[in-house]
């Protein structure tokens, strides 16, 4: 006999043979017992879990004459060996994909009339690839799948029901194939190993498995690749050289370069993967599968639930978890998605998956959010490892403008603060007056005593206010000392002050302040400059004392004192005075009483000489009368 391929050696001929899809044999099985068969099935699923096979053996079921009371057909009988042989003319198999026009299914019709091949049996018809008929053929279709003769079966097989019209889904009784899942093809695979007598390592297997996306046609398939590669030996080497797979330290590798910030480690990464000959495409989607189970054991705690994957892949996956920031993850899924649909569209694959690994390793090198956030938060983590806590304020600032908080604003009504630099306090004083004045403190009590007063006790001696508790008589808090300003540290926080400025102030105060730079600082004054031009923008920003104070309470927020804002005009300009009111109603002038003539305003303004006016034309002879000049 010629040499079967795996997948057809080994194919299903009973319900309890099929792998994986319990839930559908189980329900056909006690169908079956009950003699409760419909005349229309569909199954829907992907490739290689099971549909065609169920379908021929719901064919054997209904023609077998020795079926047994469990609902299994004998495969004894000549029905179910002819059936298992391909050869029963009661089961007719088609490929819509190459039947899918009306004469088709009108053919089809004419067939269903006709009766089966012996007395009392049925004929099965077993439509493959059902959504790949026409919407003309699926009308046609109809009126025979909902009423057909009673010798007469359909099965529908689909990997894409939704395509299928309603009315044909509507009248067959639908069954969902799953993906098999890992450890039930492990165990399958294991056992057809044995009766092949393969040599198969655990691991081998379950790299086929893994591969096979539940497909047990996939899996057997591989399965028989690998034993011929590896000279009926399977092992995880031969998986990987036979699929092109990256080793399985190469995505530990790649996270590692990810988290150290290895770039030249990634390109050899990279190189080494194409020296040995593996396909850069798939490692690129097993790398996103990698970090996709990464970010899963993050979030989820119960990860074995979700996915279908072998214990030691997910123990990998909580391990890097550890080690991972999450913005990091993320990025990484986001970047070798965009190398994984550029790759698809033909380009240079080394290239692409180069540049991939160079933009993780290195965030500077993108502009993305993402890239810049994963930036900050390194920097942030940085700072706090090394104890640097003095410049954390303006760094948080900047990533974040609304964390830092604001001086309260003045009552309504309060005097202003005044902009110079804060009076100093009264000090006490030192030297020989001070222990002057101890030394004759214990005077005052003997003369006291010794002219009868009572003496009264002294007031305490005051002391310095402090910055944090000092308040004026009116209890307004006194402002904090001026903090020591340079043009350096001002344009530090310049980025920060803006966006505080844009949060709080408002679009249009924003339009007018962002065109300011830093110019100079005075003492605890510092001065923006507007460009040459713009006096517009410098008129508004002078005029408004709000902003002023604004700026200013958000620069000793970002400074850590006390800091006033003036504005002047670039390029040696003057600042711009302020717009001119208009005039008031009652400022207007009033018409004049006594009009000008016009003669003498034009004999004024063009210098002309008056002479005596011609003579009014006779109106009585109409053909005396010329044309004014022009027409």
């Amino acid at each position: 006999m010629a040499y079967q391929a795996l997948y057809r050696k080994y194919r299903p001929q009973r319900f309890g043979d099929i792998v994986g899809q319990e839930h559908v044999t189980l329900t056909l099985a006690r169908e079956v017992q009950q003699g409760r068969l419909v005349h229309a099935y569909l199954f829907a699923g992907p490739r290689g879990t099971g549909k065609t096979t169920t379908a021929r053996i719901i064919a054997k079921v209904l023609n077998c004459p020795d079926r047994g009371a469990d609902g299994e057909p004998c495969n004894r009988c000549p029905s179910c060996l002819a059936i298992t042989e391909g050869s029963s003319l009661d089961v007719i198999e088609l490929d819509a994909a190459s039947h899918n026009k009306v004469e088709d299914v009108r053919e089809i019709r004419a067939n269903v009339g006709t009766v089966a091949s012996t007395g009392g049996a049925h004929r099965v018809y077993i439509l493959d690839e059902a959504h790949m008929l026409s919407r003309a053929a699926a009308n046609a279709l109809l009126k025979t799948l909902e009423e057909p003769p009673e010798h007469a079966f359909f099965v529908l097989a689909t990997t894409e029901p939704y395509k299928l019209p309603d009315t044909i889904r509507s009248r067959a009784q639908r069954f969902d194939f799953r993906p098999v899942g890992s450890d039930a093809l492990i165990a399958h695979l294991g056992d057809i190993a044995s009766r092949e007598r393969y040599q198969a390592a655990p691991d081998g297997l379950a790299l086929i498995a893994r591969h096979a996306r539940g497909s047990v046609r996939d899996a057997l398939g591989l399965l028989e690749q690998v034993a011929a590669l590896g000279g009926g030996k399977v092992e995880a080497r031969g998986v990987t050289r036979t699929l092109g797979l990256a080793p399985s330290d190469a995505f530990t590798r790649l996270a590692a370069t990810i988290s150290e910030r290895d770039a030249p480690g990634a390109l050899t990464l990279a190189a080494s993967l194409a020296s040995e000959g593996a396909d850069l495409r798939r490692f690129v989607a097993d790398a996103i599968e990698f970090f996709r189970g990464v970010f899963l054991t993050r979030y989820a705690p119960k990860v074995e639930e979700i996915v279908d994957e072998p214990a030691e892949v997910i123990a990998e996956w909580r391990a890097q978890a550890r080690v991972l920031d999450n913005s990091d993850v993320l990025r990484a899924v986001e970047v070798l998605g965009d190398a994984l649909a550029a790759l698809r569209d033909g380009r240079e694959e080394r290239l692409v998956v180069e540049l991939a690994l160079l933009r993780l390793t290195r965030p500077e090198t993108a502009v993305d959010p993402a890239s810049l956030a994963s930036r900050l938060d390194r920097l942030e983590e940085r700072l706090h490892r090394s104890g640097d806590t003095a410049t954390l304020p303006p760094l948080t600032a900047l990533s974040d403008p609304g964390r830092t908080p604001l001086p309260a604003e003045p009552a309504p009504g309060a005097a202003p603060a005044p902009t110079g630099p804060p009076a100093a306090a009264p000090r006490a004083p030192a030297g020989p007056t001070r222990r002057a004045a101890a030394k004759a403190a214990p005077k005052e009590p003997a003369a006291a005593a010794a002219s009868g007063r009572r003496e009264e006790p002294a007031p305490p001696e005051a002391t310095p206010p402090t910055p944090q508790d000092a308040t004026t008589a009116s209890g307004d808090p006194v402002a904090a000392p001026a903090a020591p300003l340079d043009l350096a540290a001002l344009e530090a926080v310049w980025p920060a002050l803006v966006e505080r400025v844009r949060l709080d102030a408002g679009p249009r105060r924003h339009a007018l302040f962002r065109a300011c730079r830093p110019a100079a600082v005075e003492g605890s004054r510092f001065w923006l400059e507007v460009p040459a031009g713009l006096h517009f923008h410098l008129a508004q920003l002078v005029e408004d004392r709000e902003l002023e104070g604004l700026v200013g309470r958000i620069a000793s927020a970002l400074l850590g004192g006390t800091v006033t804002v003036s504005y002047r005009p670039g390029d040696g300009e003057q600042p711009a005075a302020a717009p001119a009111r208009a005039p008031d109603k009652d400022q207007l002038l009033g018409d004049d009483p006594a009009p000008a003539d016009p003669t003498a305003v034009m004999t004024e303004i063009f210098g002309g000489e008056v002479v005596s006016p011609p003579p009014p034309p006779d109106r009585s002879r109409g053909s005396s009368r010329r044309p004014p000049p022009g027409r």
